[in-house]
């Protein structure tokens, strides 16, 4: 494939990411990461709205079922419901090390779309001006 208009649209979340956990990590008091809590919910906005949201995986599952489209999609769902868990738990337990997990699993995700979207493949297009329709007409019987 490419990179394309959404991978360039996920660089400000996921700098945005990094700043917020960078400026947690430095202990800054400022308004989103005066407390863990704070900063994992800005982290799980941020990754859910410029990741999911831009990321997009449905072209994974509209391809062959290789091992390898098998393997990237077992891979980054378990990434991404262990962001989800993670982050539910740091905004509710304030724990530092799930906020950790988050920003690694959240930074994970995007790496790995990234790479795979420039990677890969394109896929051929479904039609083109070179592709001729084929109708199936029944058999005739004499």
């Amino acid at each position: 494939m490419k990179l394309t208009w959404r991978d360039v649209a996920t660089v400000p979340f996921m700098a945005a990411v990094i700043a917020v956990y960078a400026a947690h990590l430095g202990g800054a008091d400022g308004w989103l990461v005066s407390s863990t809590r704070e900063s994992a919910a800005a982290i799980l906005v941020l990754g859910m709205f410029g990741g999911c949201a831009l990321g997009g995986t449905s072209e994974v599952f509209q391809t062959d079922r290789t091992p390898a489209v098998e393997l990237y999609a077992a891979l980054a769902s378990l990434i991404g419901f262990t962001a989800l868990a993670v982050g539910i738990a740091a905004v509710i337990t304030g724990s530092g090390v799930a906020l950790g997990i988050l920003f690694g699993a959240t930074m994970a995700l995007w790496v790995l779309a990234t790479l795979r979207h420039a990677l890969t493949k394109p896929r051929p297009p479904a039609l083109s001006r070179d592709t001729h329709e084929v109708i199936d007409q029944p058999p005739i019987h004499h």
